[in-house]
């Protein structure tokens, strides 16, 4: 896949992935640009100057209202980035998205997600 740079703010959010201990900055996306599909993505989001290897969802949220990107900074905690810029560069795709069936079903699903996504930059150490 081609990488993709999103340049966005941060919108506060319902706080669910924070609830459920997989926190994230949401960012919009601007329609019209080239969007990949729906799912869970490795990739790098720069903010002040620095780089961060990130989990990104790429999703229409439970209500199928306007896409947005969920990013999750991994090993990385920001007490509020609401209002904040993000460069958020997608790289490859690690699965589709899923209906939600349960918390308990996100966490562990999220949990091998982030094991996938450390697994992938410790083979791509040029993309952190």
């Amino acid at each position: 896949m081609q990488e993709l740079v999103f340049i966005g703010k941060v919108e506060k959010g319902a706080g669910i992935a924070t609830s459920l201990g997989c926190p994230t900055a949401n960012v919009s996306i601007e329609q019209g640009g080239i969007i990949p599909g729906l799912g869970i993505y490795t990739g790098m989001t720069e903010f002040e100057g620095k780089n961060y290897p990130s989990l990104i969802v790429i999703t229409d949220g439970r209500t199928g209202a306007r896409l947005r990107l969920e990013v999750h900074l991994i090993d990385q905690h920001f007490d509020n980035l609401e209002g904040r810029t993000l460069e958020v560069h997608v790289y490859d795709k690690l699965r589709d998205s899923v209906p939600w069936e349960s918390d308990a079903k996100i966490q562990v699903m999220f949990a091998e997600d982030l094991r996938q996504a450390r697994a992938w930059f410790a083979e791509h150490p040029d993309k952190q």
